[in-house]
């Protein structure tokens, strides 16, 4: 599985995606912006060194966490 399919294997497995707009974010690679109702967002992403999906949240896009599957 490429990074792009990680990216989105996580985005639906964890999050609600029929209530977000998902947008591409090509800062990243495989990158996706997740918009709630609110505007608020997070960013997931394929990190290339880790070789893991991660995501960051509005506001500190310098930081980021491992995504990992609950199951």
């Amino acid at each position: 599985m490429d990074g792009n399919e990680q990216v989105m294997d996580w985005i639906t497995s964890e999050l609600e995606v029929e209530s977000c707009i998902t947008q591409d974010y090509p800062r990243f690679q495989a990158g996706k912006r997740v918009i709630d109702r609110s505007g608020d967002y997070l960013i997931v992403y394929f990190h290339p060194f880790l070789e893991k999906v991660v995501y960051t949240f509005k506001g500190i896009e310098d930081f980021y966490f491992i995504a990992k599957k609950l199951c």
